[in-house]
């Protein structure tokens, strides 16, 4: 009798063992990247990439098209962990980014991305209903990726779309665009010289509206109401151009700084201006030195235009280090010379380049200079002031599938969203329910099922058209099977890699000592364990002739 109270003992421990030990290694052991070798698989792990613990990395090795079914689950898991897909050698693909917020007749940016076989070098363009607006020629990396963008200024308010090329495969996308007038600049500047006067007339020619205000010096301006930027002449523009050898005082520069930060305004700061502490750009008041063109090196937002690599000279003030949340734009000299950041619900940048107008004078290069700075003025003047956006994934697609938008909401409106409204183009209504997204503070998501094709416009209630979303008819299934696991991928924090890349890849994102929760061989031993001891406690009760 002991020895079959032994066993039932050791047959309770092993199995309670055996249920303990999935759930305790699940929820303390690192986790693998979740591969997935066919749609089979992923139907069967779905359960698993929806809830739980999340790995740190979803990877779809088939490289068959995906089908509508593995798109919605792959879509779900992806807002959990970053996609990576195989893409085969003759599937390349090009996916489009339509502009974050786009302004009639302000600089906006359609971006892309081609996937294809590494070492490649292909020629994309973008298109509108005109014709080719641009093209550039790139170069597929080792992964088979490449990325840009192209600048774009929409003409008038409304529905946009934008066809990018790649290859041969194209895409198309689009953005409602909202009305906006020619930004209005003032322009602050001491004693008249050539900068100030080919800034004010650069602006000018591209449709700015420039006012003007130049100290002289003791008491003395050119400008109504006297040279200094006041809280009431700021509320007539949308951007401050502050140029270098300014006399600015801290209070004017406090007034500038609020105004930006509380109204959605843009400053710009030139030459030694940089270093002023309200705005939090350059950490420093920057060195005086002479820098040729081909020795700046742009890193801009693609908003932004940059001056030509020319043989001019330029003096320039080099910021040697910028602040936390500062993006460096344009680098010379051993540091930075134009930095960018957010102010507020505005926006500052500093600009190092104090002589732009060679460019324009010694290099013939007008179109260029007039480029420049009114693109560098759009940014600054296009800061988003509204605390609800929407944005559209996909602003172009087929209709009859199901369609997301996600609305953005700042800290002081996430409480009181008002209701989100769809009208189809029956210009009938439907009223869209948003949900909080549990992993992103201020973040809700809705989704509606377009079901005939046309343009679907979105707004808050009582106030106008926000977003949009055109249903196109139905393309061939694997051709947006792969567009659509591309948008999907690139969304998530993931791209698509040559499929002979991929396992690669996820080895690099694996853990030291992770387990990928389907396979646990102790678990296995310990439930062939209870099944030796239950076993065995039945043959001593048949020797022993119990019941």
């Amino acid at each position: 009798m002991k020895a079959a109270a032994a066993l039932r003992a050791i047959v309770l421990v092993l199995l309670v063992a055996a249920l303990a030990l999935p759930v305790w290694r699940t929820r303390t052991g690192a986790l693998a990247p979740a591969w997935l070798a066919d749609a089979r698989t992923l139907e069967a792990r779905s359960d698993s990439l929806l809830v739980g613990r999340a790995p740190p990395a979803i990877a779809r090795a088939s490289t068959e098209a995906p089908t509508a079914r593995e798109l919605e689950l792959l879509a779900a898991a992806s807002r959990r962990a970053p996609l990576y897909a195989a893409l085969p050698r003759n599937a390349a693909t090009v996916q489009a980014q339509p502009p974050a917020r786009a302004l009639s007749g302000r600089a906006a940016a359609v971006g892309f991305r081609v996937h294809g076989a590494p070492g490649d070098s292909v020629r994309v363009r973008v298109a509108d209903e005109t014709g080719v607006l641009d093209s550039v020629a790139v170069r597929l990396d080792p992964s088979g990726a490449a990325s840009g963008a192209f600048r774009v200024r929409p003409p008038r308010a409304g529905w946009r779309e934008w066809t990018v090329d790649a290859g041969g495969q194209t895409v198309r996308t689009g953005a409602w665009v909202d009305s906006a007038e020619p930004p209005r600049v003032l322009v602050r500047a001491g004693f008249p010289h050539w900068e100030s006067k080919f800034v004010v007339r650069a602006l000018e020619e591209s449709g700015a509206v420039v006012e003007t205000a130049f100290d002289l010096g003791r008491g003395q301006s050119v400008a109504a109401g006297g040279g200094t930027a006041t809280p009431e002449r700021l509320a007539r523009v949308d951007a401050a151009v502050v140029l270098d050898a300014t006399p600015v005082g801290e209070g004017e520069r406090r007034v500038m700084a609020d105004w930006a930060a509380s109204r959605g305004g843009g400053v710009l700061l030139v030459g030694g201006q940089g270093g002023a502490r309200a705005f939090g750009v350059a950490a420093d008041a920057g060195q005086a030195r002479a820098v040729d063109g081909p020795a700046v090196a742009w890193t801009l937002p693609p908003e932004l235009a940059a001056l030509p690599a020319d043989r001019v000279r330029s003096a320039a003030t080099v910021y040697g280090a910028v602040r936390p949340g500062t993006a460096v734009g344009a680098t010379a000299g051993g540091g930075a010379v134009l930095a960018l950041r957010p102010l507020g619900r505005g926006r500052a940048a500093a600009l190092g380049l104090t002589e732009t107008w060679r460019w324009r004078m010694e290099a013939g290069r007008i179109v260029e200079h007039r480029e420049f700075w009114r693109a560098l003025v759009d940014w600054l003047a296009s800061a988003p002031r509204d605390p609800l956006t929407i944005q559209l994934p996909e602003p172009v697609a087929p209709a009859g599938a199901r369609r997301e938008l996600i609305v953005y909401a700042a800290p002081d409106a996430a409480a009181e969203v008002p209701a989100l409204i769809v009208r189809s183009p029956g210009r009938g209504t439907d009223t869209l329910a948003l949900a909080a997204d549990p992993a992103r503070a201020g973040v809700l998501r809705a989704a509606f099922v377009p079901a005939d094709t046309g343009l679907y416009t979105v707004a808050f209630a009582g106030r106008g058209t926000s977003a949009a979303f055109r249903a196109t008819a139905g393309t061939g299934a694997a051709e947006d099977g792969w567009a659509r696991l591309a948008m999907i991928a690139g969304a998530s924090g993931g791209r698509l890699l040559p499929a002979d890349s991929l396992r690669g890849a996820m080895q690099r994102l694996t853990p030291a000592g992770a387990s990928d929760g389907s396979r646990l061989p102790l678990a296995a031993l310990l439930f062939g364990a209870v099944l030796l001891a239950a076993a065995a406690e039945w043959a001593i009760r048949r020797l022993r002739g119990a019941a």
